[in-house]
């Protein structure tokens, strides 16, 4: 059992809060009531594919994956290319969305690096992009749906922050398995500001606008034919004194 050390009870509520909402790096809490995570995290294998769509039979056939996403919202603004890239930039030049994570989103460059997968998801979850974070999950990973409808709904409906405004990426040094070249991993910091949790009658109005940073080391694998990396999972901690030792996804 954790002990809080001279911190009030308002980052109490907060880190309730952002343990209620996790997924970043990014890994979903496997806490989160209604969230389903793949058969894998059970040990076994995958998920069964969803049913073919057809047009047999009576009724409408099933939306498409396309179809589904297409009316989730975003928050991608119009001018977005010329925008600051959310994740900070992966370098001094390459500040802007259309020079950073842009290209990524849109496949127009593969993730080659651990830290492409890293700045993208991030960006992804900020502008709420939930193709890009299907895509970029390897299918070892906990939150990973054969069925990518379901999948994506699930995320649109749990997985996307929406109580949060994402405001910085601190990414560490990349870290390559002793063992396996194509496994790594990266420590990195992210700092979330808290909306208003209507839901925390109590200390609602104290927390929005709050800030917390949230560490998690991830995990990427890399696929041995195409170089392209993808995130498999990740633990997630908190710096709020009295729960540095304590996992807020296990």
């Amino acid at each position: 059992m954790f002990r809080l050390r001279s911190k009030s009870v308002l980052a109490f509520y907060l880190i309730q809060f952002v343990a209620i909402e996790l997924a970043i790096g990014f890994t979903t809490s496997p806490s989160r009531k209604h969230y389903t995570t793949s058969h894998a995290a059970k040990g076994g294998g995958k998920k069964k594919a969803s049913p073919a769509r057809t047009t047999k039979g009576f009724g409408a056939p099933p939306p498409t994956l396309e179809e589904v996403i297409a009316k989730f919202r975003t928050r991608v603004p119009d001018d977005a290319d010329s925008q600051p890239c959310p994740c900070g930039g992966r370098s001094e030049t390459n500040k802007l969305y259309g020079d950073c994570c842009g290209p990524l989103h849109r496949k127009e460059r593969l993730a080659l690096t651990m830290t492409d997968v890293l700045r993208s998801r991030f960006s992804a979850f900020s502008w709420r992009l939930i193709n890009y974070v299907m895509d970029s999950t390897h299918e070892t990973c906990r939150d990973y749906l054969e069925d990518r409808v379901a999948w994506a709904n699930s995320l649109n409906k749990y997985g996307m922050f929406d109580s949060f405004e994402f405001v910085k990426l601190e990414p560490g040094p990349e870290e390559l398995s002793a063992e396996n070249e194509n496994e790594g991993f990266i420590e990195f910091n992210v700092t979330l500001r808290a909306k208003d949790p209507s839901y925390l009658e109590d200390v609602s109005t104290m927390i929005s606008g709050q800030e917390t940073k949230i560490t998690e080391r991830s995990r990427f694998v890399r696929d041995p034919t195409t170089g392209v990396w993808t995130y498999a999972s990740g633990e997630v901690r908190s710096n709020v004194a009295g729960l540095e030792d304590t996992s807020l996804n296990t």
